[in-house]
């Protein structure tokens, strides 16, 4: 769920800034922007999670055909009504007779009624947690062969645009094919198309002097700077910036290191008001 709002909330940070237009009273000094910090580090930000997807893997619900239609059978000639539901309804009919809202003729109608409708709303209700029920959660692994032509510098970019074609694959569903992810990524990311779009600037970041090239047998960490360089410089194609201005717009803090910055920056200002406090009060 993060992923696809910071994926729509990406959408509409664009939206925005394509309709800005220029005024010379606004217009800021130097050179205008083509994109804002902001805006590249959003899509930064989706392309490195769905990167690490691609080379850790990730978690899928699969429904379960056969474990629903064992749930679920015989619900149709299941009673949800007991005894106390039909007291209530008999007090609920006779409340509507004594008001005048019902004939009394039409007492027991009325009531058949309130039951069929109120059996009919709990046997959807066990139908829809039995779907949930259902589903099951698998382990998708990650693509470890795309990984490693993705990070090849040999890699050309015709390959990169072949590689992204295999990122999707048809299935059959209920009777029509339909297209779904090969790869470990959410439903509608846009790592592939724009790999493919911007596949001369993708190979162009992997030659660049600051790409990390440390063993990453020797550090580990080497493969999450490499996809942060990447996404960063992926990003940056999107508005025609250079890898080098894009990486210094966004900086070099990958999002969790900034998740692990922000939680602990709170407690420290806090004890730094504490110490400037005791020294004025002295």
């Amino acid at each position: 769920m993060r992923t696809i709002y910071l994926y729509w909330m990406a959408m509409y940070v664009v939206r925005c800034y394509r309709q800005v237009r220029f005024c010379p009273l606004i217009m800021t000094g130097g050179r205008p922007q083509k994109a804002d910090p902001g805006t590249l580090y959003t899509f930064a930000h989706l392309f490195y999670w769905d990167f690490r997807r691609l080379a850790e893997g990730t978690l899928r619900w699969r429904y379960d055909a056969k474990r629903y239609r064992e749930l679920t059978e015989g619900v149709d000639n299941m009673q949800f009504i007991d005894d106390e539901d039909r007291l209530r309804h008999q007090q609920i009919v006779d409340e509507e007779i004594r008001t005048g809202r019902l004939e009394p003729s039409r007492r027991e109608e009325r009531i058949r009624s309130i039951e069929d409708g109120e059996n009919t709303v709990r046997r959807e209700s066990y139908r829809r947690d039995a779907m949930e029920r259902a589903r099951r959660e698998i382990k998708v692994p990650g693509e470890e062969e795309v990984i490693r032509q993705l990070l090849d510098p040999k890699t050309t970019p015709a390959e990169v645009r072949e590689l992204c074609k295999e990122s999707l694959m048809t299935v059959d569903y209920k009777g029509r094919e339909v297209e779904v992810e090969a790869w470990p990524i959410p439903p509608g990311s846009t790592l592939p198309t724009y790999l493919a779009q911007y596949a001369e600037q993708y190979v162009a970041a992997l030659h660049d002097p600051r790409f990390p090239r440390a063993d990453i047998s020797e550090r580990p960490s080497t493969r999450l700077k490499q996809f942060w360089f990447l996404s960063r410089a992926l990003a940056g194609a999107l508005y025609g910036i250079s890898t080098r201005t894009a990486i210094n717009l966004v900086g070099s803090l990958r999002p969790e290191e900034t998740l692990e910055i922000s939680r602990y920056a709170k407690p420290e200002r806090k004890r730094m008001r504490r110490k400037y406090k005791s020294r004025s009060a002295k």
